[in-house]
């Protein structure tokens, strides 16, 4: 029994290796002015609804 179970988690492990995670886009602007790293620029974010080109001083964007 204990090897069955052993077996079982392995496989559970092996099946989520295969996931690759996209990571998540920097956050910058918005109220605090967060800047980008060197080499990237501060982009609107298009998975919200705010435009930081249309008032949006407190509209974050994310760095491309």
């Amino acid at each position: 029994m204990p090897l069955r179970i052993a077996t079982l988690f392995l496989a559970l492990f092996l099946m989520g290796c295969d996931k690759k995670e996209e990571p998540s886009a920097q956050t910058c602007g918005g109220i605090a002015a967060v800047q980008c790293p060197e080499g990237k620029t501060c982009v609107d974010d298009p998975a919200d609804t705010c435009d930081p080109n249309k008032g949006g001083a407190d509209c974050p964007g994310i760095c491309k």
